[in-house]
């Protein structure tokens, strides 16, 4: 895991306590070029291919970004002769066939101090390096610390992480070297993938597959964390859906979890989503609202909208770099490494019991909990239809986290009724948000009231269109049968 220093950081780094007892070798200087093809196929796999000189010769090294967890990465190395790729080195890696010519693309020049220590049994590499990144005329500091586990239990490198950023006050860098090297190339963050597909075995323990979903979802918050900050759509979406399906997975489990630390975990997730949910409620307003109501939006509403979007953007920005994520995303990833911390017992509690086992409560909880946020439909308040529109959102992803327990038929029928009315709800939903929103520009504005009036005439229409359709969704759900582990 990478943190980025500040500037003028790396004297104070150096006088830390517990570097006193590392293992330190000289500083020493390294060249990394980085390559791809002219129509960038490692990177559209997500991979890198990089000849790294120093000293001691030139080694090549391929890294895929998929490795396990927010953290993990598949890498293959190799001692090599000169400057330029060995491609038959790359038969052994699970990437497609490259058929375009090498190119250099970028470079790193760093000063690289390592050290070596032994933290709670294991063995950690700590690597600091300052220099700079260059594509072409363009040119970005380096200055990061990099902690990376050679031995022993993942446990103790978020133990040392989690020490180190509450001292120092760190930031994690979301971005590696290579996504560095292509935002200067293409001026553009890197889009962050979709959340992998969860799968298990059937006999897993309740734990182990707490463990594996986090580091799926936390990966995946933070590959869309950089694109976010930027002010990509898509990035905050992705940030958002991934803070989401995190707060349902703890509200799936908290029957079996510590109460403490759960409670601290989702009130931060709670707090994160609150501030992408701006951003992203004036995204959908400029972007999808406004043109769909071409006939009343005026430029005066879209210039007042877009102001209002740009600084909700401003305000993620700030947020996302400041430490709170970071403490968040090391805090859940250590907690979910711990089945004693989990469950605040010294045996695991419940989470130490096979999935299957627990799955059908654990659903049927959340199912109960929809199904009374539903009952008379037609007479419930916004209010309340929004809390059931939450509910069914932590059912579906609770069913879509144990889906490798059942059968595929029964989670996607079932999962197609949830679905159904989620979406009614969600069009009521945007109709509500929508009128909100224009009402806070024409009291910024009273001379936008005129405008904004035959606006919320139209969301009101969407919304009683939207309420109109719900008792039948609500019944198929209703009368749906949640799927049950096979076996």
């Amino acid at each position: 895991m990478k943190f980025l220093l500040p500037e003028g950081s790396l004297a104070g780094l150096h006088d830390q306590p517990i570097f006193r007892g590392c293992t330190a070798k000289l500083p020493s200087r390294e060249v990394t070029t980085y390559f791809d093809t002219a129509d960038r196929a490692l990177a559209q796999a997500g991979a890198s291919l990089r000849i790294r000189r120093n000293e001691a010769g030139c080694v090549q090294t391929l890294k895929l970004r998929r490795g396990g967890g927010p953290f993990g990465r598949g890498e293959w190395e190799w001692r090599v002769e000169g400057d330029q790729p060995e491609l038959g080195r790359l038969k052994e890696v699970p990437i497609p066939a490259l058929d375009g010519e090498m190119r250099a693309v970028f470079t790193a020049e760093v000063v690289r101090t390592l050290r070596c220590l032994r933290y709670e049994g294991a063995t950690i590499e700590i690597t600091v390096d300052e220099g700079s990144l260059r594509a072409g005329e363009r040119t970005e500091p380096i200055r990061e610390l990099e902690l990376e586990l050679k031995e022993g239990e993942a446990k103790a490198l978020y133990l040392l992480a989690e020490r180190l950023q509450a001292e120092l006050g760190l930031v994690l860098g979301m971005e590696s070297k290579s996504d560095r090297g292509w935002r200067l190339v293409t001026g553009e963050a890197r889009a962050g993938e979709k959340a992998e597909d969860i799968g298990f075995a059937p006999d897993i323990l309740a734990a182990e597959a707490f463990r594996q979903i986090v580091a799926m979802l936390l990966a995946s918050l933070m590959a869309h964390q950089p694109s976010a900050r930027a002010g990509v759509m898509q990035g905050v979406h992705g940030m958002r859906v991934a803070t989401r399906r995190l707060r349902a997975l703890l509200a799936l489990f908290r029957p079996c979890l510590a109460p403490e630390p759960e409670a601290r975990f989702t009130a931060a997730l709670r707090d994160l989503a609150g501030i992408l949910g701006t951003a992203r409620d004036w995204d959908v307003f400029v972007t999808e609202t406004l043109p769909e109501t071409a006939a009343t939006a005026t430029d005066g509403l879209r210039v007042a909208a877009e102001a209002e979007r740009q600084a909700a953007h401003r305000s993620l920005a700030e947020e996302l770099g400041r430490p709170a994520m970071t403490r968040l995303v090391l805090g859940l990833s250590a907690w979910a490494e711990d089945s004693a911390a989990l469950s605040g017992e010294a045996d695991g509690g419940r989470m130490a019991e096979p999935l299957r086992r627990l799955a059908p409560e654990l659903l049927e909880r959340q199912a109960r909990k929809a199904r009374r946020r539903g009952r008379h439909i037609r007479r419930r308040p916004e209010a309340e239809l929004h809390d059931l529109r939450k509910a069914l959102k932590k059912l579906r992803y609770g069913v879509e986290f144990m889906a490798p327990l059942y059968k595929e038929k029964r989670v996607s029928a079932y999962l197609h009724h949830c679905k159904r009315l989620q979406e009614k709800l969600g069009g009521l939903n945007d109709a509500v948000v929508a009128i909100s929103l224009a009402e806070r520009l024409a009291q910024q504005n009273p001379a936008l009231a005129p405008v904004v009036m035959a606006l919320r005439c139209s969301a009101e229409e969407r919304r009683e269109e939207a309420r109109h359709d719900l008792r039948k969704g609500w019944r198929e759900f209703r009368d749906a049968e949640l799927p049950r582990p096979v076996g």
